[in-house]
């Protein structure tokens, strides 16, 4: 019986060692279909790394070009276009107020100027037939 035990033993063994083996062998046949492929995402991940850390120096290098001073001028620069922006707008406001203001009185002026044309020609026409009256109350003679 115990060689029996020995022999499966072995057999165990021999089954496990082949087993080793496939594994070995499957990883080292994914190994090659991958490697190159994860080398060069690795490379590809490196370089961008490297891309992203001059990026950032260079950033930091600009926000250091400006200083506080630098950063005041023009936060202040963006306040007074603001204001300007709005003294723009209200002068603008007021620009259109005067022209309705100025169409309004042009066209009251107009009104007035053609009432007054119409009441001198009444006036004109009245002094006519006055004149016409009296020039013929003086052809007719009077009977007293």
């Amino acid at each position: 019986m115990s060689e029996r035990v020995t022999d499966s033993s072995d057999a165990e063994s021999q089954d496990l060692q082949e087993h080793n083996e496939t594994i070995r062998d499957l990883s080292a046949g994914l190994l090659c279909i991958y490697e190159p492929k994860l080398n060069e995402v690795k490379e590809n991940l490196k370089e961008l790394i490297n891309k992203q850390n001059d990026l950032q120096i260079a950033i930091s290098n600009e926000k250091k070009a400006f200083s506080s001073t630098q950063t005041k001028e023009v936060y202040e620069m963006v306040l007074k276009t603001k204001a300007y922006k709005d003294k723009v707008t209200r002068i603008k406001m007021q620009m259109h107020q005067i022209h309705q203001r100025t169409k309004n009185l042009r066209a009251k002026a107009l009104e007035i100027q053609e009432l007054k044309v119409n009441q001198c020609a009444t006036k004109l026409q009245q002094l006519h037939y006055e004149e016409s009256l009296v020039a013929s109350s003086k052809r007719t003679p009077r009977k007293s």
